[in-house]
């Protein structure tokens, strides 16, 4: 990171020390945990991929509201997240948990300087900071990255960890419990920490660099996952 990034994110770092709200996250992880154990039947594979620490740029995909959960409930760590202000079809009660959290609310299509100048302190200070390239919840496969997660790996020139999480029953948590009788299957498969993926600059990222990253993100995303989910950034279409 240049001398002049340092200066404009001094006062974030003070704004947005690393970590923050520690009590109440812990109460929430705490309640994904129990709320997991109760309501589902989570598989989880590839957690000795985690780093012991930060700076880490975390990324995967968003298929419905609930795989938000996954970085929390499978590293237990206070991260930061990047979320939609909006939330449009997001279900009132899944508008309730991003608020208790204080996610960093971006707008897309705007420039969103608060939440980016956010989340370069959050990383240099070590901490650990999701973003959901693809922006918006969507059904399968994937679709191509929005700007923010590249822009941001090639900006602070982080290691990124890679996540895919789908779920049987196309996710109806309660649904599968009273009809089925049994709880909800989730698989989360982490893949390995790659980059920091390299810029001609990190100030000044070139449109094709950051398309290029958003790909090479979408593809280590897409190898977690089965086939049917993975889109054009299939691995094995390459």
């Amino acid at each position: 990171m240049s001398e002049s990034d340092n200066q404009k994110i001094k006062p974030f770092i003070k704004k947005y020390p690393w970590p923050r709200r520690r009590f109440i996250r812990r109460v929430l992880i705490t309640a994904i945990d129990v709320a997991a154990s109760i309501l589902t039947r989570w598989e989880v594979t590839g957690r000795e991929n985690i780093p012991s620490q930060g700076p880490l740029l975390v990324v995967g995909n968003h298929f419905h509201f609930l795989d938000t959960v996954a970085p929390i409930f499978t590293t237990g760590w206070p991260i930061e997240f990047i979320g939609d202000l909006v939330m449009p079809n997001a279900p009132p009660i899944m508008r309730l948990f991003p608020n208790a959290w204080q996610t960093l609310k971006i707008q897309q299509g705007t420039p969103n300087f608060e939440a980016l100048l956010a989340s370069q302190a959050i990383l240099a200070q070590k901490g650990v900071l999701v973003i959901y390239p693809e922006g918006h919840v969507h059904p399968g496969p994937l679709r191509p990255a929005l700007p923010g997660a590249a822009y941001m790996a090639l900006r602070t020139g982080v290691p990124i960890l890679p996540m895919g999480t789908i779920s049987d029953n196309d996710w109806k948590l309660f649904e599968t419990i009273s009809e089925k009788k049994r709880r909800l299957q989730i698989f989360t498969q982490i893949g390995e920490v790659f980059g920091p993926i390299e810029t001609s600059n990190p100030e000044r990222p070139t449109r094709e660099e950051i398309k290029a990253a958003g790909d090479l993100i979408m593809t280590k995303i897409a190898a977690l996952l089965p086939q049917a989910y993975r889109g054009e950034f299939d691995p094995e279409l390459a």
